[in-house]
This record gives C-alpha cells, sequence and structure tokens, in this order.
C-alpha cells in the first residue's frame, strides 16, 4: 500500500468515526461563509448542468453585455436573471437568454414552426 492509499483509508476511517463532529464544523462553516457556499454550489451547478466553468459564465455575460443573446434587453429590465440556453442533447450552453426568448426558442427548437408562420400570415392578411 503507497502513501496515497494509506492518506485515504486514514481519512476514510476519521469521516467515518467523526461524522456528527464533521457534521457541526460543516454547519458552523456554511454559517460563516455563505458567499463562499454560495459561490461553490453555483460554480458545481454550471459544471454539471451546462459544462461551464464559472470563468466560461463570466466571460459569456461580459462579451453579452448582460443582455440577452436574441432581444438584446439588458438584465436590468428583467424581473429574473437571463437562463443559459443550451443544446439539449449535449447539455452544452450557447448563450445567455432572457425567459421569454429562451421559452420561445424551445418551441422553435422543438416544433414545426411552419404551421404557427402560416397563421400570423392569414391574420395579417385578414387584419390589413
Amino acid at each position: 500500500m503507497n502513501n496515497l492509499e494509506k492518506n485515504r483509508l486514514i481519512a476514510k476511517r476519521y469521516r467515518e468515526k467523526n461524522k456528527e463532529k464533521i457534521k457541526e464544523r460543516f454547519k458552523l462553516y456554511k454559517l460563516n461563509n455563505p458567499e463562499k457556499i454560495k459561490l461553490a454550489y453555483r460554480k458545481n451547478a454550471l459544471k454539471k448542468r451546462y459544462k461551464l466553468t464559472i470563468e466560461e459564465y463570466n466571460e459569456m455575460y461580459r462579451k453579452q453585455e448582460s443582455k440577452c443573446g436574441i432581444c438584446g434587453i439588458h438584465e436590468n429590465q428583467l424581473t429574473k436573471k437571463l437562463n443559459i440556453d443550451h443544446d439539449h442533447k449535449t447539455g452544452k450552453a450557447r448563450e445567455l437568454l432572457c425567459q421569454k426568448c429562451n421559452v420561445a426558442l424551445s418551441y422553435f427548437e422543438n416544433f414545426d414552426i411552419k404551421p404557427f408562420i402560416e397563421y400570423l400570415k392569414k391574420h395579417k392578411e385578414k387584419l390589413n
């Protein structure tokens, strides 16, 4: 057994023997470091869901100047933060979108939009 394996085994035994102590220590840490905890959860969620680092997300946000990638509305004018639009097959992030554009895009992506366009054309002609 090498040193790394030995250290892992020692750490595992310590965790097993001291579960409550570790739990209490983590509770206290969370209370005293809410911003660090929030950032850690954010980083983990970005990586897991969108395969993005926090730095990549911040760069995307900066490049888009805090605006929706479709309609261009600034995040300050929205009630919710910009969504991370992503390919649902690969999970890969594309751009940041407002809620309305993100929902509309999902319809364009998942349905045949020709009937919608024809419907709008038909009623536009009737109304003009």
